[in-house]
């Protein structure tokens, strides 16, 4: 999948919102090969996603491809002089075992925040939409 297919998934799901549509860009984001995340800003290593706060409430941070974390760090603040960024890759299972692993302390995971393509979902539809794609042996 690219970057390009995934906005057009997120522009069909905004414009009609069946129940069609959006499982079709969540099979889209499952069958990436790798999910993109900042790591936090904290001393807890490199494999340490970083989280939001959307309202008041926690959310994962993860991204569809390398341009989209990249905008999103210069944005924040978060690239080096150079523009490099650094960044943790985890294809589709070991995104959701992360998910799995923090569902009590996160309401979900939002994508490509800070652009036109920014989705999100509670962790009990990520999961869902994870067993649909045949990950639901992650607890």
């Amino acid at each position: 999948m690219s970057a390009l297919e995934i906005r057009d998934y997120v522009a069909r799901a905004r414009r009609e919102p069946t129940t069609e549509n959006i499982e079709a860009l969540w099979r889209a984001v499952f069958l990436l090969k790798g999910w993109y995340f900042l790591p936090t800003e904290r001393q807890d290593g490199p494999s340490t996603p970083m989280v939001t706060l959307l309202g008041d409430q926690p959310w994962l941070v993860a991204f569809t491809n390398v341009r989209r974390i990249k905008e999103f760090s210069r944005q924040v603040g978060r690239a080096a002089p150079d523009g490099s960024v650094q960044l943790l890759v985890l294809d589709p299972r070991e995104s959701m075992e992360r998910i799995v692993a923090v569902q009590d302390q996160i309401m979900g995971v939002v994508f490509n925040i800070g652009s036109e393509e920014t989705f999100r979902a509670p962790v009990a539809a990520i999961k869902a939409y994870a067993a649909r794609m045949g990950l639901d042996d992650l607890e």
